[in-house]
């Protein structure tokens, strides 16, 4: 379908991209963010259009008679009312979402529905949105072996890995722009600036705070450790302990930061894409021992990996495997070291070919 000629109610309208918007899949996922890839001076639009969505699934039945007529008659005194026509899309966008069609709708009760859908239109016209000002935090998390790509508000790029966590304040966007990581993602971050002044991107993890401008990077927060690869732009990181030491980093550099020896570490590599192919579902290994292989198949997919025989775990991957399907990583394993990998319902077990 093409969207060249919408506007922000039409995307709202569009039952395709409600779905991106309320229960995102990997198939939506990827038609939105190459649509906005070659459309990028839309994502305003998009971003407005991604509110009205998320106000219209409101549930206005749960809304007091009280609360309705206040809000009446603040549309009443408002210049700004929407039209009729839209109105009427969105009440009957309303409906539709939250499954409850009624057969008659009583005139006295239609006021109270259409002028509340008025309400909530003219919130999102005018961004006065207690839903976006007061909800508790938002939160993003993916599962076992599963990829998530998110366009927050400001237009950032967040590629989200498997078993991770990455969650927003309330008052994200507004206050400032910081969120809070567990597990592994890679940010493509948006510049952004109010009234002359550059708006700070952050991200906590337990052991730092990233602050970043417009930049390209990744942070991976597993095995009790903090590691950062830089592609793009510039980074400050600053350790959250005692010392809160300072640390600038440069493109193409790497930080380690162990939490369980308090010690910093920081080197250049010459390929930073190889550490984060993982967001193209494909893992990249040069030289790298079984045995960590195991690990990241572990974080990633949720089975415990047993590595039979000592000589195993040391066994060393190069190479190029796909990543979104685990009976692939072990049929290539397979296919790079001379090792027999099977899995069962609990764990996997990799040993020495016996032939």
């Amino acid at each position: 379908m093409g969207y060249e000629d919408f506007n922000e109610v039409d995307f709202a309208l569009d039952n395709f991209f409600c779905q991106w918007v309320l229960k995102p899949d990997i198939r939506a996922d990827a038609f939105w963010m190459e649509w906005l890839r070659i459309h990028t001076e839309r994502s305003r639009e998009i971003q407005q259009a991604r509110k009205l969505v998320l106000v219209a699934s409101m549930d206005i039945a749960t809304m007091d008679i009280a609360t309705m007529d206040i809000a009446v008659v603040d549309i009443e005194n408002s210049e700004q009312n929407p039209s009729e026509e839209i109105i009427d899309k969105l009440w009957n966008g309303i409906v539709q979402r939250t499954q409850t069609v009624p057969r008659i709708i009583p005139l006295y009760r239609r006021r109270y529905f259409v002028n509340a859908a008025a309400v909530i239109l003219l919130l999102f016209v005018t961004f006065i949105g207690y839903r976006f000002t007061f909800n508790d935090e938002t939160t993003y998390e993916t599962a076992n072996g599963e990829i998530r790509r998110l366009q927050l508000q400001d237009g950032t790029m967040v590629t989200l890995n498997a078993n991770s966590k990455l969650r927003l304040p309330s008052s994200w966007g507004v206050a400032g722009r910081e969120a809070w990581l567990e597990g592994e993602a890679f940010f493509k971050v948006k510049k952004q600036d109010r009234d002359g002044q550059h708006i700070k991107f952050i991200v906590h993890t337990d052991d730092v705070d990233v602050e970043v401008k417009g930049t390209e990077f990744n942070v991976n927060t597993r095995q009790d450790k903090t590691r950062i690869i830089l592609s793009e732009g510039n980074i400050q990181l600053r350790l959250v302990n005692e010392k809160k030491e300072v640390l600038q980093m440069k493109p193409g550099d790497l930080v380690d930061f162990s939490k369980a020896r308090q010690a910093l570490a920081i080197r250049k590599v010459s390929d930073t894409h190889s550490w984060y192919s993982w967001k193209d579902n494909r893992w990249t290994f040069e030289s790298t021992p079984l045995s960590e292989v195991a690990t990241l198949i572990t974080e990633t997919y949720g089975f415990p990996v047993n590595l039979k025989g000592d000589s195993t775990g040391n066994q060393k991957v190069t190479g190029i495997i796909p990543s979104d399907n685990l009976e692939d990583i072990l049929a290539s394993l397979e296919s790079i070291l001379d090792v027999q990998a099977e899995q069962s319902d609990k764990q996997i077990s990799i040993q020495p070919n016996p032939n």
